[in-house]
């Protein structure tokens, strides 16, 4: 089987990049793609004489498009040109083991199968599977972040045989068919959310589903914001946010759980609770800048729904 590798960086992040790309051109992969988006010309100059191999293929953004607008760019350069029949997508500091690529020759993959493999700082996709609730990884059908306060029973797959309802980008192995549905992140989300409200799609539209494997792990050589939150009742996952992640999280799961809702009074019933909490805790804790910023992705998730429905 043949199989392509590719992966989306930003700004300056060599020190997680260049180990990646090493562990990757060390296996056998039959293409490695690298979407340089918003990066200066001089690292992408840098990249280009670093990596002079044939199989690598490096793509330009000199504006940063955000994870959607990367992840959109570089799967339809792929969806063009590449012929392997499946391809492993890693965040730039996602560094897979030297034994990757034999160990996906082991894998016997159903048509309708797409992989996600471990990342053992990611703990929610495995709790998921253990618990055999596939929905925990994006929340129940009238969820607000992720959060139900109203729902008892867990209600988003009960006819679903797959062990993720979604799954982020990094680590994910899609299939030439689900590639060739033509479907691409949705660019308006920028950043956050995009990676699962895609493969959401790909399971609620498509029928695909999404086995979570710990055939191997990946390694994250840096920890994302949300997780490095504290253990007191006063912190939360965007306790150690920056305004624009903070923003664009609760703006885009805004939309998504409003877009996803089957009730919409249980999903205000949970905004509500689920807010007034997070922001008492900002206030406790002195974080007014936060107050304004989220109040505001609040009310503009609800914004975003009206337009895309609109739309659509």
């Amino acid at each position: 089987m043949k199989f392509s590798a590719a992966t989306l960086t930003y700004g300056n992040r060599l020190e997680f990049l260049y180990p990646v790309l090493n562990r990757l051109v060390e296996q056998d992969f039959d293409n490695i793609y690298v979407y340089c988006n918003g990066v200066t010309p001089a690292i992408y100059e840098q990249l280009q004489n670093k990596y002079q191999q044939d199989n690598i293929v490096f793509l330009y953004s000199s504006t940063n498009l955000g994870s959607a607008g990367g992840y959109y760019g570089l799967l339809q350069h792929i969806m063009a040109v590449d012929t392997s029949e499946y391809l492993l997508l890693l965040d730039d500091d996602n560094l897979v083991p030297e034994t990757c690529f034999d160990l996906l020759q082991t894998l016997e993959i159903k048509d309708d199968e797409l992989y996600y493999f471990h990342r053992p700082d990611r703990a929610l996709p495995k709790k998921a599977k253990e618990m055999g609730q596939p929905e925990l990884v994006i929340g129940t059908d009238n969820a607000f972040l992720g959060r139900d306060f109203f729902t008892c029973d867990s209600n988003s797959s009960s006819n679903y045989c797959g062990d993720l309802l979604a799954a982020p980008y990094g680590g994910l192995l899609l299939s030439k068919k689900a590639l060739d549905t033509a479907e691409l992140p949705k660019k308006e989300l920028y950043l956050y959310a995009d990676d699962y409200e895609y493969t959401n799609r790909l399971v609620t539209v498509y029928g695909f589903i999404i086995k979570f494997s710990e055939l191997f792990l990946i390694e994250d050589l840096e920890k994302s914001y949300h997780l490095k939150k504290g253990s007191t009742l006063l912190s939360n996952r965007y306790s150690n946010a920056n305004k624009l992640q903070l923003y664009y999280s609760v703006r885009n799961n805004t939309w998504l759980g409003l877009r996803r809702s089957k009730s919409k009074v249980k999903f205000l019933l949970n905004m509500s609770v689920c807010s007034a909490i997070f922001l008492v805790q900002f206030l406790l804790t002195l974080k007014l800048t936060n107050i304004r910023v989220y109040i505001k992705a609040v009310f503009d998730g609800f914004i975003f729904y009206k337009k895309d429905s609109d739309s659509n």
